[in-house]
């Protein structure tokens, strides 16, 4: 017993005395340690702790700007830290160093907590500890806490499929009530706002990754990622993530540490028959596919959330180091991408508009082949509540063939067009494009042009609300070819422009996520009589130059 006592007070001497020696070593700011890693484990760090932290590294760091970009309802800061070296301070100055930037976002539901405590380990690591080489070649911008509203609703039924600790995680939705990972058209939410108009338009981030925890699915992997999956946009973005990067990095970090990560999917399994392994939406209102239609890389990571919050934490932590090693290796290899893939658009647009085919509602389909999938053996037990739950029991096992569906095949497509028109009176269309980034014009004067024109035959509007309280809108009907008349002051948007596909995607009437499905037609085509059938959608499409 004596011997024991005598190890159990070492170790207890060990972990009390680690942070001071290691802040020391690496001349660490000791208040740079998050509320996580001070009280083991068992917190998670509230707004105030990481507005202190990110203030504090741009303080004391030579490598890190801290900017608010935003405010949400409730009076909280929207902060990000750009970490550059020689560091910057504006999007002018991190566009002159050619270095592509990175943007990493945590929290965006606040009770997935993981992604903002890796968050801040990292910015540390990188500004005074052994990960500086990350921003040799490249610029990263961290953003712990993307829902700052949420973050500090404390509850311990809010993650109700996570085990272990933190005992008391925040609330999914921000401040107004929004889920801000369904802001990726509509640009509702204060925060999606400030994210468009002070990080994607202003900085123009290369990659973006977004950190969530799932919710149980009970697969063997520590983390789950995927790409930003195509719809309209171009196999280029997709497929170097897809294809390079993510491979890449389950190399690095199976190497280093060991822990199994894989592509996203949610486990089913019925007796007799193949598991199935399924991914998520190719929606772009999920921020991760919207960047794709943008012609930027993006990254979605998924969290175990049965592990332990220690080691949820570290995955993310060591999942984003091996992320941004490849990325700071092959920079110029990712800036050459974007730029071809840019180029490649404006290209094909002035070549084949209104003669190609574009997907605008999508389903999900099966790999070529099954797959092996590492799963985790689980057992059921009785909680203290009486309910009948499931736990792991700590075995791995592999499954030699399971059905995976990975990839989005088109339902229905349409012709990309030339460009688009739409009349004055729909200013408020004009405006959520430009509030994209999108390049809208106005006509000076009366226009004759080739096109074709979509007439609504059905009009069906959902009795139940969703994200935001909207009544998604889904029309049936046909397009017809003609030479019709834009008047003065109506809108041109010519698809000859690097975002062409986000705006395919946002004005086809048929689009399984358009405006139109979000209700931004609603007041127009009400107007109109839309109920009655036989209206015209007010949006024309431009076949050929005029």
């Amino acid at each position: 017993m004596k011997n024991l006592s005598t190890i159990c007070l070492t170790i207890v001497l060990i972990f009390i005395i680690l942070p001071k020696t290691f802040s020391q070593q690496f001349n660490i700011p000791t208040e740079l340690f998050s509320r996580a890693e001070r009280t083991w484990y068992q917190e998670t760090s509230l707004n105030a702790d990481v507005k202190a932290f990110c203030e504090a590294v741009g303080r004391l760091s030579n490598y890190a700007h801290t900017e608010v970009f935003g405010r949400t309802k409730e009076g909280n800061d929207l902060i990000i830290v750009v970490l550059a070296n020689p560091k910057v301070t504006s999007p002018a100055e991190a566009a002159a160093t050619g270095k592509p930037v990175i943007y990493i976002q945590g929290n965006i539901h606040a009770g997935e907590v993981e992604g903002k405590e890796a968050c801040l380990q990292l910015t540390r690591e990188i500004c005074f500890g052994t990960k500086t080489p990350l921003i040799d070649n490249q610029i990263i911008i961290f953003c712990p806490n993307y829902n700052p509203d949420g973050n500090d609703k404390l509850s311990a039924t809010s993650r109700p499929s996570q085990d272990g600790s933190p005992l008391l995680t925040g609330a999914r939705v921000s401040g107004e009530g929004y889920d801000l990972n369904r802001e990726g058209i509509k640009l509702e939410a204060i925060e999606a706002k400030a994210f468009m108009k002070n990080i994607i338009l202003r900085w123009d981030p290369a990659l973006l990754i977004d950190l969530h925890t799932d919710n149980g699915s009970w697969h063997g992997y520590t983390i789950n990622y995927a790409p930003c999956y195509k719809s309209a946009g171009l196999d280029i973005i997709t497929g170097y993530v897809k294809d390079k990067m993510l491979p890449a990095a389950t190399l690095s970090m199976t190497n280093r540490s060991g822990i199994p990560i894989w592509f996203f999917g949610n486990l089913t399994q019925k007796p007799g028959e193949l598991p199935v392994f399924s991914t998520y939406s190719h929606l772009p209102r999920y921020i991760v596919n919207y960047m794709g239609l943008r012609n930027r890389m993006a990254i979605l990571s998924e969290t175990f959330s049965h592990d332990s919050f220690e080691k949820r934490v570290l995955s993310n932590y060591l999942f984003l180091v091996s992320i941004l090693e490849f990325t700071n290796s092959n920079a110029s290899e990712i800036k050459k991408i974007i730029a071809a893939a840019d180029a490649e658009t404006i290209k094909t647009i002035s070549e084949k508009g209104g003669i190609i085919e574009r997907g605008v509602t999508y389903r999900i389909a099966e790999a070529d082949k099954p797959f092996p999938l590492l799963m985790r053996e689980t057992e059921e037990y009785k909680s203290e509540d009486g309910r009948v739950r499931r736990r792991a029991t700590g075995k791995l096992y592999w499954v030699d063939s399971v059905r995976y569906f990975d990839h989005f095949l088109p339902d229905k497509t349409a012709k990309v067009p030339y460009g688009y028109i739409f009349p004055a009176e729909l200013k408020g269309i004009a405006d959520k494009l430009q509030e994209h980034g999108i390049n809208v014009t106005v006509i000076e004067k009366r226009k004759v042009f080739e096109g074709e024109q979509f007439i609504i035959t059905k009009y069906a509007k959902e009795t139940r609300a969703i994200y935001g309280g909207h009544n998604p809108v889904k029309v049936e009907g046909d397009f017809r070819k003609g030479k019709f008349t834009a008047d003065k002051g109506s809108y041109y948007v010519d698809m000859r422009q690097p975002l062409a596909w986000l705006v395919f995607y946002m004005l086809e009437p048929e689009s399984d996520d358009g405006l139109l499905f979000w209700n931004f037609f609603d007041e127009y085509l009400t107007l109109k009589g839309v109920e009655n059938g036989n209206i015209p959608y007010p949006v024309l499409k431009i076949l050929k130059p005029y």
